[in-house]
């Protein structure tokens, strides 16, 4: 009697253990970067990804007070990609630099702004970049056509550090139909595209922002990988989001 009781306790234990496996549902992990100082706040990256580990977002959150008590003299931070990301996507590093007074040209983006550039070459050969004179020749080696947006247009020269910039003329800021508060820059280097950058004013960032659009996507890749086919400017709760979304590969 003993042994035919414990039979069908057995089996009821384990039908209840299947029933508890059954339950589990796989949870899209999001990574995080290492937090830095920012303002009155903090600011760190984090790539998003699905159940089956292919890349969605990436992309950099400033928490409550980041964009308060800046310094006049401006910021130039680099935001490593958590560990869990490296080499997931084309991008290797996100870089925030915010300059009080703005860069030219004069009247377009001489205003308080933070160039966002999430870039796709490697830290050390982009902080090699010399400035436009000592290297002209690898700043006006274009990437080939196709390579960028087909309505960018070059901007002059080249910045140290960075590289070419590429921006879309039917931006208000630049058609003259509007004051700058954002828009999406393209860079370039040494025949190569480098980076993809919003360029947002401080006084859009402070205002509660809501955007999203679609990243102009070039006709070809050098590279195969996940690129984006948006980019956010969000707030969540106390926090400011930046990302580019809708990552997707391309051949």
């Amino acid at each position: 009697m003993r042994r035919l009781f414990t039979l069908p306790v057995l089996a009821l234990l384990f039908l209840t253990g299947c029933d508890d496996n059954d339950d589990t549902v796989a949870v899209a992990p999001t990574y995080k970067g290492t937090e830095q100082a920012l303002g009155n706040g903090k600011a760190y990256s984090w790539v998003k990804f699905t159940t089956d580990n292919k890349p969605t977002a990436i992309g950099f959150t400033l928490t409550k007070g980041a964009l308060d008590n800046l310094p006049h003299g401006g910021v130039a931070l680099v935001l490593s990609l958590p560990t869990e990301a490296v080499g997931k996507t084309p991008f290797d590093h996100i870089m925030l630099d915010y300059l009080h007074t703005g860069h030219e040209p004069p009247g377009v983006y001489d205003v308080g702004h933070f160039d966002m550039h999430f870039y796709m070459q490697p830290l050390a050969e982009r902080k090699a970049i010399p400035v436009y004179e000592a290297a002209k020749a690898k700043f006006d080696n274009l990437p080939p056509a196709g390579y960028l947006p087909s309505t960018y247009i070059r901007l002059p020269a080249g910045v140290p550090e960075m590289g070419v910039h590429w921006a879309n003329p039917a931006s208000p800021e630049l058609a003259g139909t509007g004051k700058f508060t954002e828009t999406l820059i393209f860079g370039s280097y040494d025949g190569k595209v480098t980076f993809i950058e919003p360029m947002v004013a401080h006084e859009f960032l402070k205002n509660k922002p809501n955007l999203s659009k679609s990243v102009p996507v070039p006709a070809k890749f050098a590279k195969a990988g996940y690129y984006p086919m948006q980019y956010t400017i969000k707030q969540v709760g106390d926090d400011i989001q930046v990302s580019l979304e809708g990552l997707m590969m391309m051949q």
